[in-house]
């Protein structure tokens, strides 16, 4: 179940397919056509590849088939097959010449003639090829183009691996960013209720000073008017002893 999900989490690639190609040439003794030989054969693809838990024989086998059927069609075209309408040709298809290479096995392989309907001559479409008197030649020639074509791949996916590296940088820069603003809007709010805080602790404070001071005067108005009292009541029992002797 693993490996079902991450084959098909994975994205099959250009440079795959030029690997693809390059292998299944180089190791035709290894299809035998007995039973089981291409599934044992892709299965080693994948390990030579290292896409173990990546992607399953049986979908590479059909990628493989995909591309032959789609050579042989671009190979032998139904005649008078118009290119006007965009279609892909041999001359267009980019995998053309190394399926050329691993399924022609040979210079000779005659062009493909397409007729253009938009005019009336034939045009004559063909994917690079070499004349079969210089066999060296093509090879090399076959060789450059398809390391060209492997080139052309890799730069374009470095290209996109750039393209994606920075906008991953932006993401974590605003991500950043906002994380750093929401941290400065804590702090903030932290100082803030900190200094309300303290301020309530002052005010609290100042009015407990005042209560105390206020308790502490109306304690001593108090004690003065006992005093007081005290006084006028000595007074008043001298006064009347005094009179009392008269």
């Amino acid at each position: 179940m693993a490996a079902e999900n991450a084959s098909d989490e994975y994205k099959w690639t250009d440079v795959d397919t030029a690997a693809l190609i390059s292998w299944r040439s180089t190791n035709e003794g290894m299809f035998t056509g007995r039973r089981n030989a291409a599934q044992k054969g892709f299965e080693e693809f994948i390990k030579v590849q290292g896409l173990e838990g990546k992607m399953e024989a049986t979908k590479i086998k059909r990628k493989w088939e995909n591309l032959k059927q789609k050579y042989k069609e671009l190979k032998a075209p139904r005649t008078g097959v118009s290119t006007e309408g965009g279609e892909t040709t041999a001359a267009s298809w980019k995998w053309y010449g190394p399926m050329d290479e691993a399924l022609g096995g040979r210079p000779s392989i005659s062009p493909p003639v397409l007729v253009d309907s938009s005019a009336q001559d034939v045009a004559v479409v063909s994917p690079p090829s070499v004349h079969p008197s210089t066999p060296n030649l093509g090879k090399r020639k076959r060789e450059s183009e398809w390391q060209e074509i492997l080139k052309e791949i890799q730069e374009e996916e470095e290209r996109e691996l750039i393209q994606i590296e920075r906008e991953e940088r932006r993401e974590r820069e605003a991500i950043e960013r906002e994380d750093r603003k929401e941290r400065e809007r804590l702090q903030r709010e932290e100082r803030k209720e900190k200094e309300m805080l303290e301020r309530e602790e002052r005010r609290e404070e100042n009015q407990e000073r005042e209560d105390r001071r206020y308790r502490e005067m109306k304690e001593a108005e108090e004690r003065r008017e006992r005093e007081s009292k005290a006084r006028e009541d000595k007074l008043l029992d001298v006064l009347k002893v005094f009179l009392q002797k008269k």
